[in-house]
């Protein structure tokens, strides 16, 4: 394969991947009440099928989504740098306010406004406890750890503290690649020094989920962030092309995705997920990878401009409503009856969910693309 079609290739594969990922970070918030430890292997039920489907989708096959959103994230940021100096770093920076900082202000700040609104409309709504609690909280807190998710479940994420975000949840992965960005330079020294053994030591600490919340912060979601934008970063620092290299050892990968993903379902709910789903991620998101660029490569998937242009939309929106909204439609389409049911409606409306999104995204498209720039981070 030629340098410029492996380029092709690889920019096809994550351009492509953007907004099946965007559905899989949809699903996550989807988070349907199931309990594995109570699912009765001998004589699986369709409450045990919903059950398994549940776990297996939502709360460990789709938890590659941000990791990949990450590693693309560093590789792109590091893309051709060869060297790095103050005036690369103050560019790098100045764009970055445009297309992170703003858009996530921003959209933090429309959430808030909305559940104002919510509480202005519903008739036991209470604006001014509404008011009074952000207040009490701190407005700051707003664009920091303004929601804690998993404070009652803490295998959720195989995590010992609870999960903290900003006030639009889903943006905790933009506030964390906010942060990895203004952490660059020692990403790149740490990189270009210590190169892939730097970025196992990071994958190690990955694993150890060690869980530390300081100042209202769980520090593994820094990790995270610092671990797979350093996969990127080490492609984009040297050079590689991300998508051809990530093929060494890949049907290791794939096995191990299999594995992992089986056990970290089977394991869900229980302390044992944790020692399984790290590895999973790692493994899982390398899989993804390949087998979008082999289906690429073959001609078998093909990128939709418009799709992976309304993926950030989809991410910053889908639960502004829209998620609720799709629910609501989706059972008065398909009322409560059965287990079956009740599978077809988890797995069909985070999909609408989606597409309404997109369908807001072209008409704000169509009519105020200005605006529409602003909160893409002219995307």
């Amino acid at each position: 394969m030629t340098d410029e079609n492996s380029d092709r290739l690889q920019s096809n594969t994550i351009d492509w991947l953007r907004f099946p990922l965007a559905i899989a970070v949809v699903f996550i918030h989807i988070n349907p009440v199931v309990d594995m430890q109570g699912v009765d292997y001998f004589h699986f039920s369709g409450m045990d099928i919903y059950t398994v489907a549940g776990a297996l989708i939502s709360r460990v096959l789709t938890y590659v989504a941000v990791p990949c959103f990450f590693m693309f994230s560093g590789f792109l940021f590091f893309y051709k740098v060869r060297g790095w100096n103050r005036n690369i770093y103050r560019n790098k920076i100045k764009r970055r306010l445009k297309t992170l900082v703003l858009p996530f202000l921003l959209w933090n700040v429309i959430a808030v406004c909305v559940g104002a609104a919510i509480q202005l409309i519903k008739p036991e709504g209470d604006i001014l406890g509404y008011i009074h609690e952000l207040y009490d909280k701190g407005l700051w807190r707003i664009f920091w750890n303004c929601t804690e998710w998993g404070s009652t479940d803490t295998n959720i994420f195989g995590w010992a503290n609870p999960f903290y975000g900003p006030y639009l949840l889903p943006l905790w992965f933009l506030r964390d690649l906010i942060i990895a960005v203004f952490l660059s330079p020692l990403v790149y020294y740490f990189v270009k020094y210590a190169r892939m053994y730097g970025v196992v030591l990071l994958g190690i600490l990955y694993y150890a989920q060690a869980g530390i919340a300081v100042a209202g912060y769980n520090i593994n979601q820094l990790i995270t962030a610092l671990f797979f934008f350093s996969i990127g970063g080490y492609f984009g620092i040297y050079g590689k092309n991300m998508v051809i290299s990530l093929r060494k050892g890949q049907l290791y990968w794939l096995l191990a995705a299999v594995v992992f993903l089986i056990l970290s379902t089977f394991y869900d709910g229980s302390d044992m997920k944790k020692y399984f789903l790290p590895v999973y991620v790692i493994s899982g998101v390398i899989t993804t990878v390949n087998i979008t660029s082999f289906l690429m490569e073959r001609g078998k998937l093909k990128v939709y401009n418009t799709l992976s242009g309304a993926s950030f939309f989809v991410y910053a929106t889908h639960t502004i409503l829209v998620l609720s909204v799709s629910r609501k439609l989706i059972n008065f389409i398909l009322p409560p009856d059965n287990m079956i049911i009740l599978l077809i409606k988890f797995l069909v409306t985070p999909f609408l969910c989606a597409f309404l999104c997109v369908g807001i995204y072209l008409l704000m498209k169509r009519f105020v693309p200005k605006l529409l720039s602003v909160l893409t981070g002219n995307r």
